[in-house]
């Protein structure tokens, strides 16, 4: 069974236990439903926060050297940096490990947006 259909089944559950409430007005199928209704909202809580992650003392490196002119966003400048090698050495190191460079294009597309793409994290 895929995830979706998972999904879609909890739902169902729990659509059936309101709609059992409702009609037996039991207290116990009302504690049923919100017990079902709390764990459904609880695994939508979990994945909807960040999954990706950067380093505290990353993310300050780039709020300090990208420092956009005035029609340039901080991703632009940051494609700048990269292309022209004028980011300091420690951060053009941690841009070069792995898939960082998408975190952090996703980092600072997300404060662009003005939302949480990437969790900030200590180390």
């Amino acid at each position: 069974m895929s995830e979706l259909e998972k999904a879609k089944q909890e739902v169902e559950q729990v659509c059936f236990a309101y709609d059992k409430a409702g009609d037996t007005g039991d207290i116990k199928d009302w504690k049923e439903y919100y017990d079902l209704e709390n764990k459904l909202i609880d695994k939508v809580k979990i994945a909807n926060h960040p999954q990706l992650t950067i380093p505290k003392n990353i993310a300050e490196m780039l709020d300090e050297e990208l420092n956009p002119l005035e029609r340039e966003s901080m991703l632009e400048t940051f494609v700048l940096g990269i292309n022209y090698l004028v980011l300091s050495d420690e951060l053009m190191k941690f841009v070069l490990t792995g898939n960082n460079y998408h975190v952090i294009s996703a980092y600072l597309a997300g404060k662009a947006l003005g939302v949480d793409l990437v969790k900030v994290v200590e180390g």
